[in-house]
């Protein structure tokens, strides 16, 4: 204060007024004034960020997205619905999450990437996730970008234990836990790999995409073999109608010491409709061979009940003893059941079949008959016949010849299954003589014989 409130005189510096002696209150220093300006901006800068720290972010649900909402800051809560994408070399992550009122595309780039990885904050299928992070919004585009990768929280469900059989659409994001053994393993595209395993009840791929094994650190390589027994821990998914599991990581899938059943043992009588598409094991003797263009079909009866056993070209062709795969023979069937136009069949694999034993005396070969004795009363019943053969033709199923003994022609007609299993087929040719034992057919009014491989001998 320059002047005294008092007499109003100048006082310049004094503390009193050198007039009249009034008490003059002094002005504050300016280094007062700086220091206190100076705390009281640290003082409501800590009370921001402490209030900045603490507050929640706010909650909102997908669909509560709007243009005006674009790079908020905001906090999401779904369940993941689609496995996250992973590319290594850029270090970008993304999944999606799914609540009841949308679907959004959450993503990481390079050091929250990195974090999210080492920390074990990766969500899988089914996951349900919370996340906080900024908000993209685009006229036909919805992202969310994380930036702090301890705003990524998972909670992941426990495995419920099923068979593989009883896993169903409606089962989709459910985690289970299941055992089987590999039967099946191949790369429909460059980038997936489909697991088939399966056990008693059925069976179901485990899907493994490059992101997964990128994510797991490992190389491409899957070792995983046929006939290995496995526990899987996954989530369901669907791809179109039919489930299939997707696990969070390879370390779910678990080779196992103990062999796992893949399929029960079954009694051919016990077997009903509704066993399609399960695996059974079976035992029979067969009492009838009856080849097709496609394969060859073989009655299997054990006394119970009688099923056909139904063996495609390839799988036939597989089989290296099918030269004692006869009427009479006693063999074990491993297969998947199924039904066709009311039939029950059990169709193998090329190592679900195992001959047993020869079985029962197989019967006497039939007396060797002239051609022109045979007569179309006589379809359906198995005769011996011998005589030379005319030029081959071959058609889309198999090989024809004409066959004659002086007294008549027949058609001889061999099966390319049969055909290929006859030990010296190349001497069948046009003027060499043989001896068939076959049933006769007749086709177009035309009668022809059809031997199995081992009805077939060509005279020296």
């Amino acid at each position: 204060m320059a002047h005294c409130p008092s007499c109003g005189r100048y006082v310049g510096p004094y503390e009193a007024c050198p007039y009249c002696g009034a008490h003059l209150t002094r002005r504050i220093p300016i280094r007062v004034v700086k220091i206190a300006a100076i705390l009281l901006a640290t003082v409501g800068l800590a009370a921001l960020w402490f209030a900045a720290t603490r507050a929640e972010v706010p909650l909102i649900q997908i669909g509560q997205t709007g243009a005006t909402m674009n790079m908020a800051y905001v906090r999401l809560e779904g369940h993941c619905t689609r496995a996250p994408s992973y590319d290594p070399e850029s270090d970008y992550i993304s999944f999606w999450i799914e609540d009841d009122t949308g679907e959004i595309r959450v993503s990481a780039y390079r050091a929250e990437t990195q974090q999210i990885i080492e920390q074990g904050r990766v969500p899988a299928l089914g996951d349900l996730v919370e996340v906080a992070g900024t908000l993209r919004v685009r006229e036909d585009f919805l992202s969310l970008t994380i930036n702090v990768p301890e705003q990524l929280e998972i909670t992941r469900a426990e495995p419920v234990e099923r068979d593989i059989g009883t896993i169903v659409p409606e089962d989709q994001y459910l985690r289970v836990r299941v055992r089987g053994q590999v039967c099946q393993v191949y790369e429909p595209y460059e980038g997936l790999t489909l697991i088939t395993i399966r056990d008693e009840t059925g069976s179901i791929p485990i899907a493994v995409s490059e992101h997964l094994v990128a994510l797991d650190g490992l190389t491409p390589t899957l070792r995983f073999s046929t006939g290995q027994p496995v526990e899987v821990v996954a989530t369901v998914s669907l791809y179109g109608d039919t489930p299939q599991l997707v696990p969070a990581s390879l370390a779910d899938v678990v080779s196992l010491d103990q062999a796992v059943p893949i399929a029960v043992e079954k009694q051919i009588g016990e077997l009903t409709a509704a066993d399609a598409g399960q695996l059974a094991v079976v035992r029979g003797a067969v009492t009838e061979v009856d080849p097709f263009s496609s394969g060859v079909k073989y009655t299997l009866d054990d006394g119970t009940g009688a099923v056909i056993v139904l063996l495609w070209q390839n799988v036939y062709e597989a089989i290296p003893d099918t030269g004692q795969l006869v009427t009479g023979s006693r063999v074990e069937v491993v297969g998947r059941i199924d039904e066709y136009r009311g039939e029950l069949e059990i169709i193998p694999d090329e190592d679900g079949i195992t001959i047993t034993g020869a079985g029962p005396a197989s019967t006497p070969e039939p007396a060797q008959a002239a051609i022109n004795t045979i007569t179309p009363a006589q379809v359906g019943q198995v005769a011996t016949v011998q005589g030379a053969l005319g030029e081959k033709e071959t058609f889309s199923a198999g090989i024809k010849f004409e066959l004659s003994d002086g007294t008549g022609t027949i058609i001889l007609l061999l099966w390319q299954n049969v055909y290929d299993a006859i030990p010296n087929a190349d001497r069948l040719v046009a003027g060499a003589t043989v001896k068939v034992t076959g049933e006769i057919e007749e086709y177009r009014g035309e009668l022809e014989i059809i031997p199995e491989a081992d009805g077939v001998l060509v005279m020296e």
